[in-house]
Order: structure tokens, then C-alpha cells, then sequence
């Protein structure tokens, strides 16, 4: 899964910080203080969760 513009949402919250998360995975989320800041945290956010969605579900077990 790579952020595209189409598969992420980012929204303004009312303390003037960035929402944005990952369509489909809303427990992948992040905030920053501008839009870029908030794409860049949940570009990290994203990689996290892929590690650990990975660690339970290894190839190893699905094979």
C-alpha cells in the first residue's frame, strides 16, 4: 500500500492541525501542523502497520 492522493483523507481539525488517514484503514491516522507534515507522519504510520500486520500474518504461516 502506497499514499496516493486518491486513497488518503486529510481534513482540518478545530485547532487548526491536520487529520489525514488512509481510506479503508481509519486506524492508520496522523496529525501534523500542515497538510504536509500530517502526509509525512502517516506515511510513517502506514509502513508501522504493514510491519505489523506482516509479524502476524508471515509467509511462513500462510504457506
Amino acid at each position: 500500500m502506497n499514499i496516493t492522493a486518491n486513497n488518503y483523507v486529510i481534513e482540518c481539525t478545530v485547532d487548526n492541525n491536520y487529520y489525514a488517514y488512509i481510506l479503508g484503514h481509519e486506524q492508520c491516522f496522523a496529525i501534523g501542523e500542515t497538510p504536509e507534515e500530517a502526509i509525512e507522519n502517516l506515511k510513517t504510520v502506514e509502513e508501522e502497520f504493514i510491519r505489523e500486520i506482516n509479524a502476524i500474518y508471515q509467509i511462513d504461516d500462510i504457506a
